[in-house]
């Protein structure tokens, strides 16, 4: 549904004053992603946002620690080229609990890589190398939605203000690309299909609006089964940002991402040589060694260590910049 500019304004007026004195700011960009994802209805808007900010208070998410330069928390999984913190990888650190280690374990590797140009930071995994049956296997959906939340607070808190003040408009959308590449018939496993299940029914419940594109790349005839099974799991909005490419993806990813911030096995120029791994390290493919847990590596399934994630809730250093603030541009 097409607003006006005026008319978006009134709608962002009108759903802000039905929550009335707030002791947290709620940004107009972030009402906008509830009122575009309920198609622009105020009340069904409102009710998601309410939602929402229930769900973030009952399971203390605002008090979910992310990495900063200032706490120097470990990565929970590996970046390349912000500004706000060095490129890493996902390392054994005794505050990472070893649930993240071995999800991640059995994970065909991910990493959070440059910005295309829109300005949107590029989420890239590989998707078609996961071993979902041992994911479902040895990790819960606790373990697994846990994982996920700890990484969307890192990725809303950190990387898109990152990514905000140097586009120097408001960015609060991520471009995904998920790369089929090896996939096959042990990927139809009901019970890993249902983690990916609750996973993006967190992302649409209470991250909206959060998906600038996603591309599915190399995807093979295995992959039409899994896609009949994903696609019932989806928005319209959500599927309407989906675009499914078979080996010819080069130019139209290329039409969205700028040739130096694209790993080469998809057709760009980049290589990230000076981090172990590359663009995207993977245990599956051997570009970096296994991560075994160490006694250091609490068993719990949240994804920092319970110390971590007990000073949350009282260290602002520790819990990083808040998740309802404006961003001010610079």
């Amino acid at each position: 549904m097409t607003k006006s500019e005026q008319e978006q304004n009134e709608a962002v007026q009108q759903l802000r004053q039905e929550f009335g004195e707030l002791k947290i700011t709620l940004e107009t960009e972030f009402l906008k992603q509830f009122l575009i994802a309920r198609s622009w209805n105020i009340k069904d808007a409102k009710e998601q946002l309410e939602n929402t900010i229930a769900w973030r208070k009952e399971n203390n998410v605002d008090m979910h620690p992310v990495t900063t330069m200032d706490n120097k928390l470990p990565l929970l999984y590996p970046i390349r080229g912000f500004s706000c913190l060095p490129d890493g990888n996902l390392e054994v650190h005794p505050n990472i609990s070893e649930s993240v280690l071995r999800i991640y374990r059995w994970m065909g590797g991910s990493c959070l890589h440059k910005t295309d140009n829109d300005g949107c930071p590029i989420y890239i995994e590989r998707l078609g190398h996961h071993a979902a049956k041992e994911i479902a296997k040895y990790a819960t959906s606790e373990e697994v939605s846990n994982y996920h939340t700890g990484c969307n607070e890192f990725l809303h808190r950190v990387i898109m203000k990152d990514c905000s003040k140097k586009a120097g408009k408001h960015i609060n959308r991520e471009t995904v690309i998920f790369d089929c590449t090896g996939m096959g018939w042990h990927q139809l496993h009901m019970p890993a299909l249902y983690y990916i299940k609750a996973v993006s029914d967190t992302d649409q419940k209470y991250y909206p609006e959060t998906l600038n594109k996603l591309y599915l790349i190399n995807a093979p005839s295995a992959f039409v089964m899994v896609w009949k099974i994903v696609k019932g799991w989806l928005d319209p909005g959500t599927l309407e940002k989906i675009q499914i490419l078979g080996k010819d993806f080069k130019d139209v990813l290329l039409k969205q991402i700028p040739p130096g911030n694209l790993p080469t096995f998809l057709g760009g120029q980049c290589t990230c040589s000076h981090m172990p791994g590359g663009c995207v390290p993977s245990q599956i493919l051997k570009n970096i060694p296994i991560m075994e847990p160490n006694d250091g590596n609490e068993n719990v399934s949240t994804a920092y260590c319970t110390s971590i994630m007990e000073k949350g809730k009282t260290d602002e250093i520790i819990r990083g910049p808040p998740f309802f603030q404006e961003t001010k541009l610079k």
